[in-house]
């Protein structure tokens, strides 16, 4: 029990759950879409998510680790490979891909680089930090792999990308209440400007606004309403649950499921 203990801890610790959930966004659009993306960049993705996420857990967050945490060595080694193996998958990627991973990740260098003034990043401002976060998730699973499809100029597309924005918004809240006592006061996090009530309010409304955007679309299924109408669900769940802190891994790994939930669900609706 204490091996399997300690697996799942690196699993969590390493990114590897939060790197799945990515993948679960990216084949979440593909499934809605028809579309396909090269293997190659389901490989850069994947272990590009898990060296970039322990680079900031690890690098740009220090002062969230946590004693239950995993040698830091080990998790440096692990982000090392991984990167590895994310620049060698990348090699197969067309010139197009390139530029639009390199603008994502410009995007998340600027989140976790401290070059603003006063030795600071995107994520030394609490409320403009989510939205990048956010933006940069649409971007590496909506823009990138539907770009042959013009994302920017498809409506159904662009309603797609303002859904997967709200619905990384409303995933990252639970996140934010679990780290309020951690992070910095003067990160002024949404949890911590709004208080309890007018949080769990307002992710209500993003959800119901998550949910009922899908009917905005010129085409849709009833596997794409239920599957949304089940992450608006599992979303208040989780953001109520959050201020309870029943388990201290509701953010980490069940907030992180929710993605890969959500896509089982498509996938299961569409085959019956």
């Amino acid at each position: 029990m204490r091996a399997l203990n300690g697996i799942f801890r690196f699993y969590i610790h390493g990114s590897f759950h939060v790197a799945f959930a990515l993948l679960a966004f990216l084949f979440y659009s593909l499934e809605l879409t028809g579309q396909s993306v090269p293997s190659a960049y389901v490989f850069t993705l994947f272990f590009g998510a898990v060296a970039g996420y322990n680079a900031i857990k690890w690098g740009a967050e220090p002062w969230k680790r946590r004693p239950s945490w995993p040698a830091p060595g080990k998790i440096l080694m692990l982000s090392g490979i991984c990167g590895v193996i994310a620049l060698i998958a990348a090699m197969d990627l067309s010139l197009q891909f390139w530029l639009l991973l390199g603008l994502g990740t410009a995007l998340a260098a600027l989140y976790a680089l401290p070059v603003f003034p006063g030795f600071r990043n995107l994520r030394s401002f609490g409320a403009i930090k989510v939205l990048i976060v956010a933006l940069v998730w649409v971007h590496l699973t909506v823009w990138i792999p539907l770009w042959e499809s013009k994302p920017l100029l498809n409506w159904d597309l662009q309603i797609e990308a303002i859904q997967r924005f709200l619905w990384v918004l409303l995933l990252m809240l639970p996140f934010e209440i679990r780290d309020m006592k951690a992070d910095p006061a003067e990160l002024r996090t949404w949890p911590r400007r709004w208080g309890e009530k007018t949080t769990q309010r307002l992710s209500w409304v993003g959800a119901l606004l998550l949910f009922l955007l899908t009917f905005w679309k010129d085409y849709f299924t009833g596997a794409e309403v239920l599957s949304k109408a089940l992450a608006a669900v599992l979303i208040v769940i989780a953001v109520g649950a959050a201020y309870r802190r029943k388990t201290a891994y509701l953010a980490s790994f069940w907030v992180e499921a929710i993605p890969i939930i959500c896509l089982a669900a498509l996938l299961v609706l569409r085959w019956i």
